[in-house]
């Protein structure tokens, strides 16, 4: 799978703890070396849906920052990142 990071995306990664940053790269590496259904059953990467229009993923950077991502066929775009997860299934 391809990651790709839109300017916004890269811009809020910045903005985090200098710590999520490794955290950051060795999931990138996972996403490069992986198909979608591989990283759906990799153990700590909890790949999951997010109900939305468009259908959006939950993907764990670490303990607790996740990304919002997007899959169109084999790339995976990086939409947002909080370091609440339970903002993205809006349960705050």
């Amino acid at each position: 799978m391809t990651p790709l990071f839109p300017d916004p995306f890269v811009l809020l990664l910045l903005e985090q703890d200098p710590r999520i940053i490794p955290a950051f790269r060795r999931l990138v590496a996972k996403v490069q070396s992986r198909t979608e259904q591989q990283l759906r059953k990799t153990k700590g990467i909890h790949l999951e849906p997010i109900t939305g229009n468009p259908p959006f993923h939950s993907i764990r950077l670490d303990r607790g920052p996740r990304a919002k991502v997007r899959v169109e066929g084999d790339v995976m775009i990086f939409e947002d990142l909080d370091t609440d997860h339970d903002e993205f299934y809006g349960k705050k």
